[in-house]
């Protein structure tokens, strides 16, 4: 990303975690911080910043040990932070966030939104578990959509408006039709309506395909997030 960038994704990160910025490295206590599921560790990267909350006191200085010399990238991956720490129960992510990059353009075509039947056709036409992932049940902007030559929705994406002004993206692409540009259309739509409201758009992607995705409709990696169940 542009430094701009950057410093947006950042300054959108600290007002989310109620901190005046994001620096190098903190770890702080909050056990239902929303950088992460209630009760957890939650690691945050964001540039080369490293920020992490912790549900216990005592789980200060276990977690501030752990990441102290890693990179930002080695922050939230598991094969570098676990030996370091503890036992855990359960591990959510890495999951990776993309922001629009330098040169982003908006999407010219014009928006077409789903209807409620044909989302809930799209929404029967994947796993569970994957529409979840995707979230896309969730929005709370309206659902755009990028159409097969048929008519048939062939993938949605809409935002949830976070309290820090930044438009959480959800895509969706239907499995008879992946592989073709259709998430990419829909996103850009959602994108655009995001930005028209002057939002931050943030795409984030745990699954190959969905980082694919950003990558393709100009947005940058800037970060990534790990959240840890402690025992």
């Amino acid at each position: 990303m542009t430094a701009t960038g950057v410093e947006a994704a950042s300054s959108a990160w600290a007002s989310l975690s109620g901190l005046p910025a994001l620096r190098d490295l903190h770890v702080f206590v909050d056990a239902g911080s929303p950088l992460g599921p209630a009760g957890w560790i939650a690691i945050l990267t964001i540039g080369s910043t490293v920020t992490a909350s912790v549900p216990r006191a005592d789980l200060v200085v276990a977690l501030t040990a752990a990441l102290t010399g890693l990179t930002a990238d080695e922050a939230t991956n598991p094969e570098a932070v676990l030996p370091r720490m503890p036992p855990v129960r359960n591990i959510l992510g890495p999951a990776q966030l993309y922001y629009p990059g330098p040169g982003f353009t908006v999407s010219s075509e014009p928006a077409d939104e789903a209807s409620e039947h044909e989302l809930v056709a799209l929404a029967e036409a994947v796993a569970e578990d994957e529409l979840d992932e995707s979230g896309v049940h969730h929005v709370e902007s309206p659902v755009f959509v990028s159409r097969s030559s048929t008519g048939t929705v062939a993938a949605a994406a809409g935002y949830r408006r976070w309290s820090n002004e930044v438009a959480h993206l959800s895509v969706l692409a239907h499995p008879d039709h992946r592989g073709r540009g259709h998430g990419g259309r829909a996103a850009g739509l959602a994108i655009r309506a995001a930005l028209d409201e002057r939002l931050l758009p943030q795409w984030r992607a745990r699954p190959l395909a969905s980082q694919r995705a950003a990558l393709a409709v100009g947005f940058v990696r800037a970060g990534a997030q790990l959240s840890l169940e402690p025992d």
